[in-house]
């Protein structure tokens, strides 16, 4: 049980690293990408504005920006396009995203079409690596994109694009982004090995330091299925003596009221002792002996064991249990696991109290108890459903906590412990299967158990 605390522990553990190593590696490549791609869309929007050339005053508006200056600057030459500088915002951004050297550094070219896909006229005067087929390749293939989808702007390889409307027809801009996307890469790829760096280095140093965290629960957890074990050693032979002094007492005088509850009551405390050592076993998470067995014949002969004890009670056992169904497992445990299960539903079947109007109890004459075991593709399928008094809605998954009792009272009076479904519980774990308990809508309950079939 520690072990498996502590691998769950280390799994959170990494699973929360991992997160928070995702969320900062994503946000900081978004970031520089977005970064990019802004600062290739502003030289695309002043070049684009200037009929594809920076304007003659682009160094000039640097440093008018650096310096906070506030004066117009001049119009360029044939009303060609510049930004606002005067504007805080675009100071800061013009300041941040360009230098003196920007309008050198920029490779780009520019190809003017018509509708039909002629070109007018092409610019590769900025760039050394394109050839004028290829730029006017690449110009029909973008035009034929935004005449389809509108798309002014985007990427084709390593280029960032921009589309214009002129009187002519259309002006297709393209910078090469090619240094700055492989930038983004690097960055991408370096990030993504050092977080995984990162997360095995912290693998290792929770791996190590879970062992020492959980030493002394370790410890504890073994002192108290020690003092279990020995408890109930203890126990037993205290027990076995009062046993057996009461029969003695019934021998020599007559069976009492007090000695059958006295009898009551040990058989109670030697059942409830039995209990507690046999989930303190399950918790040792020891192996399942691994035997093939018939589960159909497990869990007919154990269900109709009890139906004597349901008739006793005044109950009615359905029992509807599909033929050859073979597992693996422990064969001893699945008996324990159905007989539980059925101890637990013969005890507690009840139907509601009689309605005013007909004074019969929902229509039906005994409690109800129904047991069916069914194959689900690979998968054996387990259902006990019983009536009760009580309402039972929606999932029931507390009934597996170890000593929870819905109704102390009630189960006083039937001698529950608490313990009996944490063990069914344990049993179907250990056969890596499920268990469930659902309240129906007419207040009755069922339980559902889950196990793999050896097919």
């Amino acid at each position: 049980m520690i072990q498996k605390l502590r691998r769950q522990f280390i799994l959170v553990a990494m699973c929360s690293t991992l997160a928070v190593l995702t969320i900062i590696i994503g946000a900081l490549n978004i970031v520089n990408y977005h970064s990019t791609t802004s600062r290739t869309d502003a030289i695309l929007e002043i070049l684009s504005g200037n009929n594809g050339k920076f304007p003659a005053m682009f160094g000039q508006m640097r440093e008018r920006g650096k310096q906070g200056e506030k004066e117009e600057a001049p119009t360029p030459p044939e009303g060609g396009f510049v930004p606002d500088w005067n504007d805080q915002n675009f100071r800061k951004a013009f300041q941040r995203d360009f230098s003196r050297e920007t309008e050198f550094e920029t490779r780009f070219f520019s190809v003017t079409m018509k509708d039909d896909g002629t070109v007018i006229s092409s610019d590769l005067g900025r760039i050394a690596s394109v050839e004028e087929d290829a730029a006017q390749t690449y110009a029909g293939t973008v035009l034929k994109k935004y005449l389809k989808n509108g798309t002014e702007k985007g990427f084709y390889d390593d280029y960032r694009y921009m589309v214009t409307k002129t009187e002519e027809g259309y002006f297709l801009l393209f910078v090469d982004c090619a240094t700055d996307l492989q930038s983004c890469r690097k960055v991408l790829v370096a990030s993504v090995s050092v977080s995984f760096l990162g997360l095995l280095a912290v693998f290792v140093l929770v791996l190590f330091f879970s062992k020492k965290v959980f030493r002394p629960v370790e410890k504890t957890y073994r002192k108290q299925k020690r003092f279990i074990t020995d408890a109930s050693h203890e126990l037993k032979t205290p027990l076995t003596i009062i046993s057996a002094n009461v029969e003695v007492m019934e021998m020599e005088a007559e069976e009492s009221q007090w000695s059958k509850s006295i009898k009551k009551q040990v058989d109670r405390m030697i059942s409830l002792v039995e209990q507690m050592v046999t989930l303190s076993r399950l918790d040792e998470q020891q192996e399942t002996v691994h035997e093939k067995f018939s589960l159909s014949d497990a869990v007919r002969e154990t269900a109709e064991l009890y139906l004597p004890v349901a008739e006793s009670k005044g109950d009615l056992l359905e029992i509807n249990v599909a033929e050859n169904l073979q597992m693996q497992g422990d064969e001893k445990q699945i008996r324990q696991m159905v007989g539980l299960l059925l101890d637990n539903a013969v005890k507690y079947a009840a139907l509601k109290e009689p309605s005013k109007e007909t004074g019969a109890a929902g229509g039906e004459e005994k409690p109800r108890i129904k047991l069916t075991l069914t194959s689900k593709g690979k998968k054996a399928e387990l259902r006990l459903w019983n009536t009760s008094d009580q309402e039972w809605k929606g999932d029931q998954e507390e009934l597996f906590e170890r000593f929870y009792r819905p109704d102390s009272a009630r189960n006083s009076k039937k001698g529950g412990s608490g313990i009996g479904l944490s063990i069914v519980k344990s049993i179907v774990e250990a056969h890596h299967g499920k268990i469930t308990a659902t309240g129906k809508e007419d207040g009755s309950i069922e339980f559902k158990a889950t196990l793999p079939l050896n097919t």
